[in-house]
């Protein structure tokens, strides 16, 4: 199993049912994509075949019409994020690739769509769609734009994320939940000595960045410190060993998608591939929601001409 494949298994089985990665306050899927998708999905005619790049669980699949003769498609590059999309929409057929090398033939699809997937295999993963677009198909997507609401935060919660590894946070955090329990009163003082030290610069990224797995960790220990005397020793040195695992799919979840946040001159590349490959009316503006100085993402559509 690669790394990529392996990072995302991990991220689907761990940490989110439906990976939804831009939520309103209550953390459901947020209103501005799903109008976004009914706009779009209406606009297909009756029995056009429809393919998701990168499709996680399924999330482009959660604004379908309630009737509609689709003829639905979907890839990812992990078996469990389509197993997930199987569960909840058995009528789509999967298949498991990354989206730079799909193994289907050119023009197969009226629709090729992605939200927040194809850009994760990189700049060839859109010239995998456009050659996967029928004449007069299209192309719809929502991708992750640099330095916008969704990268914007990535990048505070991966910086805050690392601060935890500088600081050894949970190796601080072990030594003296194991010296509280001992009932050593020296190894106690000098492990929580060192604890607040290293616990310093955590509690201040909580101030820069309130969300995140550094707020998280922090706050969960807090509790079952203050609570140890309700606990076994190993049921927290076993919570906090598997943060060490959460915290190492958090990085390597946040570093992925921050590097797959699409600068201006990557989009101008797109540009030019889809018009390489027969694609008109390339049109690519932020994407922006009401309540967000900054734009969620970009949101790209192009045409391919009729023959």
């Amino acid at each position: 199993m690669n790394d990529a494949k392996k990072g995302w298994s991990d991220y689907w089985e761990k940490d989110s049912a439906e990976g939804e990665v831009f939520v309103d306050a209550e953390g459901e899927r947020h209103p501005a994509l799903g109008d976004f998708w009914r706009v779009h999905f209406e606009s297909l005619p009756d029995g056009a075949r429809v393919i998701d790049l990168a499709s996680g669980a399924g999330s482009i699949y959660a604004h379908l019409p309630e009737e509609h003769t689709f003829q639905l498609s979907a890839t990812d590059i992990s078996d469990v994020a389509l197993n997930a999309l199987q569960d909840r929409y058995p009528q789509v057929s999967t298949i498991e690739c990354s989206a730079d090398a799909i193994p289907l033939d050119d023009g197969s699809f009226d629709a090729v769509v992605t939200q927040f997937g194809a850009e994760y295999a990189g700049i060839g993963a859109f010239a995998e769609a456009a050659r996967l677009i029928a004449p007069g198909g299209k192309f719809i997507g929502l991708c992750h734009i640099r330095d916008g609401y969704i990268d914007s935060s990535n990048r505070g919660q991966m910086a805050e994320a690392k601060i935890l590894l500088e600081q050894a946070f949970i190796d601080h955090a072990t030594r003296m939940i194991t010296a509280a329990f001992s009932g050593d009163a020296d190894a106690l003082k000098n492990s929580q000595d060192a604890f607040v030290t290293a616990a310093g610069p955590v509690v201040e990224g909580m101030s820069r960045c309130k969300k995140g797995i550094h707020t998280y960790l922090y706050q969960g220990f807090r509790q079952l410190y203050e609570r140890r005397h309700q606990y076994d020793l190993a049921d927290i040195t076993g919570w906090l060993d598997a943060m060490r695992g959460e915290l190492d799919i958090n990085l390597d979840r946040l570093s992925r998608m921050c590097a797959a946040a699409l600068t201006e001159s990557d989009i101008d590349e797109i540009r030019r591939i889809f018009e390489e490959h027969g694609l008109k009316e390339v049109h690519c503006t932020p994407f922006e929601t009401a309540g967000n100085t900054l734009p969620v993402a970009w949101n790209l559509t192009a045409q391919k001409g009729s023959k």
